[in-house]
């Protein structure tokens, strides 16, 4: 665990200062929203992205406005769990506690179909081999260990490492998207 948050405190600071950050978000959502698996889905499960993370917001709106179901997740409670609320817009998102930005869960519908969908998967840096580096909580590796779906994550190219210190918890996704392209993991292997 140490090891983690060691890593944890060196990727945050990482990702903090990457530079371009208007122009990577640009070119990440582009190669994502024209990704095959993008394309071929019926529901994308996004997150909304913190300060520093990659801000998805231009394919939320895509995916809306191309009559894909978009869906975001709420954090339950403090044990990990965690479950995704339909949005049909932007302005479907309250902040949250620690300002977080989640689905308000008194107008939202919650997702109880996961079948032909796809998972975009935040996180503090990711290694080749798909794993992530996460913050924490659980509560991704939570759900993806049930999640049956494809899962990708995005990253700037700067917070993607050779390999991550993992546990047998981790679970690693298909694909990872950065500023430079959409790369299949070595351990991933769904088709997408």
């Amino acid at each position: 665990m140490q090891i983690k948050n060691e890593l944890r405190k060196k990727y945050k600071e990482i990702r903090k200062n990457v530079e371009n950050r208007n122009e990577k978000n640009t070119l990440i959502n582009d190669f994502l929203c024209n990704s095959d698996c993008f394309k071929n889905c019926d529901t994308v499960l996004f997150y909304a992205a913190l300060s520093d993370e990659v801000n998805l917001d231009f394919s939320i709106k895509y995916a809306i406005d191309n009559n894909k179901k978009v869906a975001l997740p709420v954090c339950i409670d403090n044990n990990g769990k965690m479950q995704y609320y339909y949005i049909n817009s932007l302005n479907d998102i309250e902040i949250a506690s620690f300002g977080v930005r989640e689905p308000d869960v008194n107008k939202c519908k919650e997702v109880d179909d996961f079948s032909k969908s796809i998972c975009i998967v935040p996180a503090i840096a990711y290694d080749k081999f798909g794993y992530r580096l996460g913050y924490g909580k659980g509560y991704y590796d939570r759900f993806l260990s049930a999640y049956h779906g494809i899962c990708i994550g995005v990253q700037y190219d700067e917070l993607v490492c050779d390999k991550l210190f993992i546990d047998k918890y981790d679970v690693p996704v298909d694909y990872i998207i950065t500023q430079n392209g959409v790369f299949s993991t070595k351990l991933g292997g769904k088709n997408g």
